[in-house]
């Protein structure tokens, strides 16, 4: 096994005899079989242990074992306790999640402080045929089939061409000690079922799983990595991003062979799952009309006329109202707003966003908010009232436009469609002696 684990680590390129490796080790049969065949090779390995606290005196008796493992080999071993409960807790992960960046991160601190050049783990071709399941199980596309990588910048994981089973045999051959967690044997976590219940349903079929997803990985890697350059050089062509939204063309679009396949690589790291996409296709197939909508929990997509305009979340979680009780009072304000008197004769540039109105004593205080269904005003140059909804449809603003409006009204009346359109009530004419200038930045 030694002869395959310097070959795997020359042909991916993962590390040299000259670099200092620092290896995560947790006690089981996986991370002791690596640390013994580093060393055997005569690799400089360090071994780094986390208590996470979560296990008791089984936990306790894994750091001890670390400690006497070191020993045994000669190596150097860092051990770091986390209260990952509590961790967990103040930030709203699960357990497992939690002990995944608190384990991460202390490795990644060790190699900025002690200076090591690559963080290894014990992960196999068993980790990787779970890993696949499991993607294919939550549907990650193509790029999920490519399994674990050898290598993501300073993490590297040599012994992915080994299965379980290999690794134990080798343990038992040169009379290796470890360490058995239980929590492995529980099938409540979703990669223990896969473990225990799938993976040996489905090597009644194929006795060499393992191995036949292993040489299976290399294809699906390379196809993955053509879907993502085709894609890439195609959302140029279709897509567009401006002020947070992602506009996508759908004319352009459904000339797309692909467009399925197109629609997953751009939208999935939005969090948009399969089946959505595949709904999604079928609207644009049926030319249903504009406005049907699809939310993940992050981003907001909605079909318009011309366009899918997608938008994220966070970009619509803003307060509704603001009051301005004076010109200077705007340092509260979502955007930049400058209210300023002027002197008659001033100049209207004529620009979207910027006004020219009468300042009177009723003016104050302003009040900047967002449109509202039933919100109607009487457009600049025009004798009648409209609605804002109306006003919208006329300008053919999509969805997200609409939403984005903000209007700027006085105790009596709106007198502005911000970046839009004044309010016929606030005229200039020759009595008008006090002007205020309104624009935004």
């Amino acid at each position: 096994m030694l002869k395959q684990l310097e070959a795997n680590i020359q042909k991916n390129g993962l590390f040299g005899k000259e670099d200092r490796v620092l290896l995560a080790f947790s006690g089981g049969v996986d991370s002791v079989v690596l640390a013994h065949l580093l060393h055997e090779g005569g690799f400089n390995v360090t071994l780094a242990h986390c208590n996470f606290q979560l296990r008791g005196q089984e936990a306790e008796k894994d750091t001890a074992f670390t400690a006497e493992f070191a020993q045994r080999l000669g190596l150097r071993f860092f051990t770091n306790y986390f209260d990952t409960t509590a961790y967990a807790q103040e930030h709203k992960l699960s357990v497992q999640m939690a002990a995944r960046k608190l384990r991460y991160d202390w490795f990644q601190d060790l190699c900025d402080v002690q200076g090591f050049d690559r963080i290894a783990t014990a992960h196999h071709a068993s980790d990787n045929t779970e890993t696949i399941l499991i993607n294919l199980v939550r549907g990650t596309g193509i790029k999920g089939m490519s399994g674990i990588p050898a290598q993501q910048q300073r993490i590297v994981r040599p012994l992915l061409f080994a299965t379980k089973e290999e690794i134990r045999t080798y343990a038992d051959k040169q009379k290796l000690p470890y360490r058995e967690d239980g929590s492995n044997a529980e099938v409540k976590y979703k990669r223990n079922f896969i473990r225990h219940r799938v993976v040996p349903a489905l090597q009644t079929l194929n006795p060499a799983l393992d191995e036949t997803i292993c040489t299976s990985t290399t294809f699906f890697r390379q196809s993955a990595q053509i879907v993502q350059a085709y894609a890439q050089s195609r959302y140029a062509s279709i897509c567009s991003a401006e002020n947070g939204l992602l506009r996508i063309n759908i004319g352009l679009l459904k000339n797309e062979p692909f467009k399925e396949t197109l629609l997953f690589e751009w939208l999935y790291q939005k969090h948009f799952r399969p089946r959505q996409i595949a709904q999604l296709c079928d609207v644009l197939d049926n030319g249903e009309q504009p406005g049907k909508q699809f939310s993940s929990h992050s981003h907001r997509l909605v079909v318009d006329r011309r366009d899918i305009i997608v938008q994220a979340l966070a970009a619509m979680a803003v307060p509704g109202s603001y009051t301005i009780r004076e010109p200077e009072d705007t340092a509260h304000l979502p955007f930049p707003l400058r209210i300023e008197e002027v002197g008659r004769p001033a100049t209207l540039h004529m620009l979207p966003n910027e006004i020219l109105l009468p300042y009177t004593d009723r003016l104050f205080p302003l009040r900047l908010r967002r449109w509202q269904e039933g919100d109607k005003f009487r457009p600049f140059g025009m004798q009648g009232f409209k609605k804002l909804s109306d006003f919208f449809k006329d300008r053919k603003l999509s969805l997200f436009e609409k939403e984005a409006v903000w209007i700027l009204e006085s105790p009596e009346h709106i007198i502005w469609v911000v970046g839009h359109r004044l309010d016929d009530r606030c005229r200039i004419n020759e009595h008008t002696d006090r002007l205020l200038r309104i624009s935004v930045s």
